[in-house]
């Protein structure tokens, strides 16, 4: 402010006298919208020009109305503008932290609330666009401008059915960036009002009350005596100020000396504005920012019993029934979930699948060293799977699609996400296969679960049997015979179980990298990433609506090929696909290499029994007295294997010998020849068997026959 009086042109002016008779005029509050008086005023000739220039000072000198709302005119040069206030639609300060604290007189939670948030100081909109483009000096907002109070007001009715407003204040904290944050300290009935008024019905008001330096006009008159007075009078002197703290005033007239003059006092003004807060924080952004604390754990506010209720550990997700039966509507779908605070849809899959991708299927086995002391064939097998939804990306498209038309979409943007871990509460388990121990994992990847599959030696089976079982399970075509139960996780408060199950089968496999899919209008071009040939059922274009969903056929995509497929893509914004695996049906045993990584490096070899049992042959029936054998095998005759000799008092034999784990693994085919010694002579006869899949040969009559 500057300190100069400038010095009257008529005669008799007595500054320090009027401001002092001012500053009485002040304290009455009959201008309720002046603080106090700041400075020396300055005399204001009507009659005359102005004594000095007024262009050195610092804050607005007014005169008159600029007919502008909210824009101060000033006869010092540049315009002075009075903001107004608005709430940031991103404000990373905003908070609302509830605690329960204790019980009300009716037994009820009673809570303590601290309400944070962000005010930003703008220019209104018409002076922005009223000196858009003007080469001239741009208003400034008003000297010494400073908020003095936040005022936040909560409409509500009490138990007799009558509005009432509840209030709560808060002193203004400044920050660099030019925004004003408010907190509110809310207890009781207040904290349930503003949370009901911030999330719902958005009808509560933020009230500002701020201020600034001006020199406003003003009126100083003395009477004299014989005339009439009206009002009070300070020292002699009478005092009308034009306007108010919002506005300038209206131009007054000039007044002949002897009955007054006019003055700029310099003043602290106070205007007011009005904010509705509306549903500003009734987005996905602010939700998980409503929080409750009860017994000593902070989580997020799932709705308003959180707070008429006492606060328990609770989920945020509810089933999702507003589309009506999933399984029907989204075929590889089991179920939906709804997450009221962050507003995300998990949809369950129907199933989970091993993974295919550009590196092929995520199946490997490991042969490990066995080293306990009752194992048959010193080794034990290893499966790793990464498993991931089964969900075919069109019902996924359409799901989304459907999304933003249900209730719970109404104000906000629903996120939908695949499950993105199991549940620890339950854990998952291997049916089906017995003879396996299977260990289950949140995967590294995004919505993937790991499982682990070991296989050792069960007396009387060798762990080379029953991992050749095991791959025949894995490669069968129909109702997966490899299946597990598991259950997916929400949060870790959501009360039930999620269930849903693992197909270990290689026809039923999830899809990730091994299709791109490329809009090239006005056609989806396609390639195969993979390894492995692909099948194309259907296309669907997505837009801003449903998906178009074009059949392909059942188009086979062989391996690392691309393709152009059907359809007018012009107007799509994307393209998703349909497929499977194209597994030859049945899958020979010799090509289960290309879908099952076997790392064989640890172990090389491995023992296996090869048995032959004639228990169940009548030796006397068929003549026989003795029967020698011999086994090759197919892949490789250099194998060593010690003959056999059964007769009817020696019916059973058996030989352990170290064949390839490759073998072990895919099948032992070998060729047994049986020499016959009967009362009628000798006889030769030669049979296959894969002693891997049955590793004990039975013989019987029809053998050989």
């Amino acid at each position: 402010m500057p300190d100069a009086i400038i010095t009257p042109v008529v005669p008799g002016d007595s500054g320090p006298e009027i401001d002092n008779a001012f500053d009485e005029f002040i304290a009455t509050g009959a201008t309720p919208w002046l603080l106090a008086r700041i400075g020396p005023g300055i005399y204001d000739n009507w009659q005359y020009p102005m004594p000095v220039p007024l262009n050195g000072l610092d804050i607005p000198c007014l005169r008159w109305e600029s007919g502008t709302p909210g824009l101060l005119d000033s006869v010092t040069g540049p315009s002075w503008y009075l903001p107004i206030f608005a709430v940031p639609a991103d404000d990373p300060t905003f908070s609302f932290a509830a605690v329960q604290s204790g019980v009300d007189p009716h037994g009820d939670p009673f809570n303590r609330a601290q309400l944070t948030f962000s005010v930003r100081v703008d220019m209104p909109d018409n002076i922005a666009e009223l000196y858009r483009g003007n080469p001239g000096l741009p208003p400034r907002l008003v000297a010494d401008f400073g908020v003095l109070q936040f005022t936040l007001s909560l409409p509500v009715t009490d138990s007799g059915g009558n509005p009432q407003t509840l209030t709560a204040t808060s002193d203004a904290r400044n920050t660099e960036d030019g925004t004003v944050i408010a907190t509110f300290d809310l207890i009781g009935d207040a904290v349930e009002a503003a949370y009901a008024h911030l999330t719902r019905s958005g009808s509560a008001v933020l009230e500002i009350s701020a201020a600034y330096s001006v020199y406003k006009t003003t009126r100083v008159t003395a009477p004299d005596v014989g005339f009439p007075i009206h009002g009070p009078i300070f020292h002699g002197y009478q005092f009308q100020v034009f306007g108010d703290g919002d506005h300038g005033g209206g131009e007054p007239a000039p007044t002949p000396y002897h009955l007054g003059g006019y003055r700029f006092m310099p003043v602290t003004a106070l205007f007011h504005r009005s904010t509705p807060l509306r549903l500003t924080f009734a987005t996905d952004t602010y939700r998980s920012r409503f929080t409750i604390t009860a017994d000593g754990t902070t989580r997020p506010i799932i709705d308003s019993s959180d707070l008429s209720k006492f606060a328990g550990d609770r989920s945020e997700y509810r089933e999702l029934t507003t589309l009506g039966n999933v399984s029907d509507r989204y075929p590889t779908l089991r179920g939906l979930y709804f997450g009221q605070v962050s507003g995300t849809v998990v949809a369950v899959p129907a199933a989970y699948g091993i993974v295919r991708g550009a590196k092929g299927v995520a199946a490997v086995c490991d042969s490990i060293v066995d080293d306990s002391p009752d194992t048959l064939t010193g080794c034990r097998f290893h499966f790793t799977f990464l498993l991931a939804p089964l969900a075919d990306p069109i019902d996924l498209a359409q799901l989304a699609a459907d999304l933003p038309g249900i209730p719970e979409a109404v104000g906000r943007r629903l996120r939908l996400t695949l499950p993105v871990g199991l549940d620890p509460h339950h854990p998952a388990t291997l049916d089906g296969f017995p003879a396996a121990t299977a260990v289950f994992a949140d995967g590294v990847a995004a919505h993937t679960v790991q499982v682990g599959v070991d296989i050792t030696d069960d007396r009387p089976t060798p762990a080379t049997t029953n991992v050749n079982l095991f791959l025949q399970q894995l490669a069968t075509k129909g109702p997966a015979p490899l299946f597990a139960a598991l259950a997916i996780r929400l949060d870790d408060a959501f009360p039930g179980l999620v269930r849903t199950q693992a197909n270990l089968n290689l026809y039923q496999t999830a899809d990730s990298d091994d299709l791109t899919a490329e809009i090239v209008a006005p056609v989806v071009q396609v390639t195969n990433r993979g390894p492995l040939d692909l099948v194309l059922h259907r296309l669907g274009l997505l837009g801003p609506a449903q998906p178009t969903v074009i059949g392909l056929a059942d188009q086979v995509l062989p391996a690392g090929q691309p393709s152009t497929l059907p359809g007018d893509a012009s107007h799509a914004t994307g393209a998703v696909v349909s497929r499977t695996l194209n597994v030859p049906v049945p899958l020979p045993k010799s090509a289960l290499r290309d879908y099952v990584t076997f790392n064989t490096t640890t172990i090389q070899q491995v023992q296996h029994p090869l048995t032959i049992n004639a228990a169940g042959l009548n030796f006397d029936a068929t003549g026989i007295t003795r029967m020698d054998i011999q086994i090759a095998v197919d892949d490789d005759p250099r194998i060593a294997i010690p003959a056999l000799s059964l007769s009817p008092s020696h019916p059973i034999d058996f030989v352990h010998v170290i064949i390839p784990l490759g073998s072990a693994v895919t099948g032992l085919d070998c060729t047994v020849v049986f020499t016959l010694t009967t009362t009628a002579g000798t006889r030769t006869v030669s049979r296959h068997h894969d002693f891997v899949d049955e590793p004990i040969f039975v013989v019987t009559g029809n053998t050989l026959a």
